[in-house]
């Protein structure tokens, strides 16, 4: 994850090593922290938690995902048919 330029890339250098993996609790510029679950090299799901009201700008592949993001609330989202979207 790379936080700069006004937005989130997501997974932009995953090594071949880790080609299945979680993390919890990465912190992003603008008030975010992201949980990660990746399968086979390839994101398969997403949450966002703003610790602050603002924008949040997510990229992921060619993809671009943006939201106006409330302090407090949870943000999950998921790669279905090759296409990340906001789920409830």
């Amino acid at each position: 994850m790379q936080s700069h330029m006004g937005y989130i890339d997501l997974l932009p250098a995953l090594p071949d090593a880790w080609p299945t993996g979680d993390i919890s609790g990465l912190c992003a510029r603008g008030g975010f922290i992201l949980d990660i679950r990746w399968q086979q090299g390839r994101l398969e799901q997403l949450t966002v938690t703003a610790t602050s009201d603002g924008p949040c700008e997510l990229r992921y592949k060619d993809q671009t995902i943006k939201f106006a993001a409330k302090q407090g609330k949870h943000y999950r989202l998921k790669v279905t048919a090759g296409q990340l979207k906001i789920v409830p």
